[in-house]
């Protein structure tokens, strides 16, 4: 009877042992590095999700100030400025948000014309800040008209 010998030729062999470790290791960082980003993306999400709702709560705000500006009452005054442009601060806080209003004071302004004077419409400048947990999350700027 005569002896079989197995020959092996190149690319014949399977994989050693140190091979799929290497595999494994390498696998082992990407999947690390890929499941890292998840909790990221959570945190992102959340916060454009708040920015999302402040913004809207900025929005609906002035909406609500134009349509009744008498919102913005006495008992709801938090602080008046000392600097050169006068402006009363409004708290209208609702639920988890804080809800700051800025009143700016503009000028009367008369106009004249034939002999007669008649009095224009007073404009207030209004800056909305919405708040969460003590941090600046939205803003917005309109002007409320007072007769």
């Amino acid at each position: 009877m005569g002896k079989f010998k197995l020959k092996r030729g190149m690319g014949e062999g399977g994989l050693t042992l140190v091979e799929v470790l290497a595999a494994l290791v390498i696998i082992g960082i990407v999947f690390i590095g890929f499941m890292s980003i998840f909790p990221q993306m959570n945190n992102i999400n959340n916060r454009t999700e708040t920015k999302l709702v402040t913004m809207n709560i900025a929005k609906q705000e002035l909406t609500k100030l134009k349509g009744a500006p008498t919102r913005l009452n006495p008992d709801k005054r938090i602080m008046n400025s000392k600097s050169p442009y006068f402006f009363e601060t409004y708290d209208l806080s609702e639920g988890n948000y804080d809800i700051l209003v800025d009143c700016y004071d503009t000028q009367f302004q008369t106009c004249s014309g034939a002999g007669e004077t008649s009095r224009i419409p007073k404009l207030y400048k209004i800056h909305i800040k919405v708040e969460k947990d003590g941090k600046l999350n939205s803003e917005t700027f309109g002007y409320l008209k007072l007769e």
